[in-house]
């Protein structure tokens, strides 16, 4: 049996102190992060400072909204560090009935990043930076609420994990941080014998720019990230959207560092996924005598954080923004160069953190958190046996499939390959309905047949909430493969400034055929075909999952049987007939 809805109303009520603000008096401002990450300090405001009349102070165990960022999930309980902070007119606090509902078991529905977007939905005004969501709005939301023991129940599991969460994030920190001692230790040596050091300029060579930029030709650029972080593949640009008459082609193993930057650790060894791209005259571009030193010793020497403060009493130029370091700097600035058998253990170590590092080995222990949020809110675990495993902390994480998209970094790569494959001749950015849609049909072609496990059957479904907030639309965006655009058709997924990077990965997992293939398939198809197919597909999946056959009448039932799907009947105008013109042209799409 499913958890009854109910309104925030319900359980919560606006309940607001507000404060005269005293111009004589210093407050101690909050704040709401987004994504659902609670609240923050500001620091002390002088009453002075503002033209507010009023603060709201908040109290431990009310839930204040952001009204201008709620649709972003900026919305909180706060915690008793908290408490006795202020906030402006723009954050309502409610209190919440704790007779009939836990205020924790309220926050994380909160955190969850589907009642953001119906939040979106209910926010008004002129724009993105203007939408303003009314408490009567967020009080207007529903939300399951099963009895107070199976609440409290639920809050445990969630904080168990969240604890260990914390404690994963503070041990891989420390392993890094024992990581970089070890390197650095090794690298230095014993104080009482430590290796000898040398000028850089004696294991490496300054090499001027070597390529002649042609106006017409495209150059794929590299950059370097500050604070240690390496060099990464930037974005590609026609030699006439630049002044610069030559560039530096650089090659796996060579040393680069912008003049500028280099101060704040952006200082790097070439790796082997960059070889072959361009950098600007600003960077100065060294070959390593790789027969004296190892190109990872440089790396790691460069990268470490006990190297820049060196670096900087060197640079140049008053403004913080505008300091450089001259090559000759670099040049005279001395390494140390460990004897060879040690050269070899560091060497080891960094390409095995070189590994670890790489997306496709890396585990997403942040996913998991949504995952759980969606097993209970949407799912609605109810008295299922889900919700039994949820408190026996036994817990079902999101499935992975054994072939085609198997982990959110690869999906991040299916999404990026399929907005390239719809940007390649000339097309419009693609709206989230399609690109969900496309990577549906894009894993249905590759051979996936368990997607009705992973999508929901929502309104315009199937839809995997995930992709947008914890898996491949938001980890393409936040590595700017994709970026949202506006077109003729309204606002989509373009192509972003680091689209480049994604190159090798979509070749490397093959994804660029499937993404081909949705583009010519259904490029010039309406939504609604997009829709029917999707939502005949899924059903059928599912009727062969439960062990009953996908008959058109059985299709239809099962679309009829879901309140979420039972208006796609008259939307789409659902019938027998239709539905096995729409079973057939599945077998040929994906025999």
């Amino acid at each position: 049996m499913a958890w009854p809805a109910v309104q925030l109303a319900d359980v919560l009520a606006l309940d607001i102190d507000a404060v005269p603000v005293d111009p004589t008096i210093s407050y101690n401002m909050a704040g709401v992060y987004s994504f659902g990450r609670g609240l923050f300090s500001r620091g002390p405001l002088s009453g002075a400072e503002t033209t507010y009349k009023y603060f709201h102070r908040l109290s431990s165990g009310t839930i204040v909204l952001s009204q201008l960022k709620a649709w972003e999930g900026a919305v909180a309980v706060v915690s008793d560090e908290h408490a006795g902070s202020f906030l402006s007119t723009q954050f309502p606090t409610f209190k919440c009935n704790t007779d009939v509902a836990s205020v924790e078991f309220v926050g994380w529905y909160l955190r969850n990043p589907s009642v953001w977007d119906q939040l979106r939905l209910k926010a008004r005004g002129m724009g993105a930076r203007r939408d303003s969501v009314s408490p009567a709005g967020f009080l207007s939301l529903s939300m399951p609420l099963p009895p107070l023991e199976k609440q409290r129940a639920v809050v445990r599991r969630l904080k168990h994990v969240q604890a260990g969460l914390a404690q994963l994030n503070k041990l891989r920190g420390e392993v890094r941080h024992d990581r970089d001692a070890l390197l650095l230790a090794l690298m230095i040596g014993p104080p009482e014998s430590p290796h000898p050091r040398v000028p850089f300029g004696h294991v490496a060579t300054l090499r001027g720019p070597d390529t002649i930029v042609q106006p017409g030709h495209e150059y794929p650029f590299a950059g370097v990230y500050s604070f240690g972080r390496g060099v990464f593949r930037a974005e590609k640009k026609l030699g006439s959207e630049f002044s610069y008459k030559r560039l530096s082609k650089i090659r796996a193993g060579d040393f680069i560092y912008p003049k500028l930057m280099a101060w704040e650790g952006a200082l790097g060894v070439v790796p082997n996924n960059c070889d072959g791209l361009y950098v600007s005259p600003e960077f100065p571009v060294f070959s390593l005598s790789n027969d004296v030193v190892h190109p990872e010793i440089v790396d790691a020497y460069f990268r470490h954080p006990t190297t820049w403060p060196n670096l900087d009493a060197s640079s140049k130029g008053t403004n913080v923004r505008r300091r450089r370091i001259h090559p000759s700097v670099i040049v005279r600035h001395e390494v140390p160069v460990p004897p060879p058998c040690i050269q070899d253990v560091i060497r080891q170590i960094v390409q095995a953190a070189s590994r670890e590092n790489q997306p496709e080995n890396c585990d997403n222990p942040e996913s998991i958190i949504p995952a759980m949020l969606h097993l209970v809110f949407e799912e609605g675990a109810g008295d299922r046996s889900d919700l039994q495993k949820l408190a026996s902390r036994d817990v079902p994480l999101p499935r992975k499939n054994p072939t085609g998209v198997s982990a959110p970094f690869k999906e991040a790569v299916l999404v990026g390959a399929i907005v390239s494959a719809f940007q390649s001749d000339g097309g419009q950015p693609l709206g989230n309905f399609r690109l969900q849609k496309a990577v549906y049909f894009a894993r249905r072609h590759m051979g996936e047949a368990a997607l009705d496990r992973e999508y929901l059957r929502k309104a315009a479904g199937p839809y995997n909430p995930s992709m947008r907030y914890s898996g491949g639309i938001k980890i393409a965006t936040e590595k700017k493969w994709i970026a949202r655009a506006r077109g003729g058709f309204g606002e989509g997924s373009t192509l972003g400034s680091s689209a480049a990077e994604m190159g090798e990965w979509i070749e490397k997992y093959q994804f660029a055929p499937a993404a081909a293939w949705v583009r010519d398939k259904f490029k010039f198809k309406s939504n609604d075909v997009w829709e029917t197919l999707a939502t005949v597909d899924y059903a059928k999946l599912a009727l062969e999952h439960a062990g009953k056959p996908p008959t058109a009448e059985a299709i239809l039932a099962f679309v009829d049987s879901d309140p979420e799907w039972h208006p796609k009947i008259a939307k789409l105008r659902l019938t027998k007939a239709s539905i096995q013109n729409a079973v057939a042209e599945l077998q040929n799409l994906f025999a």
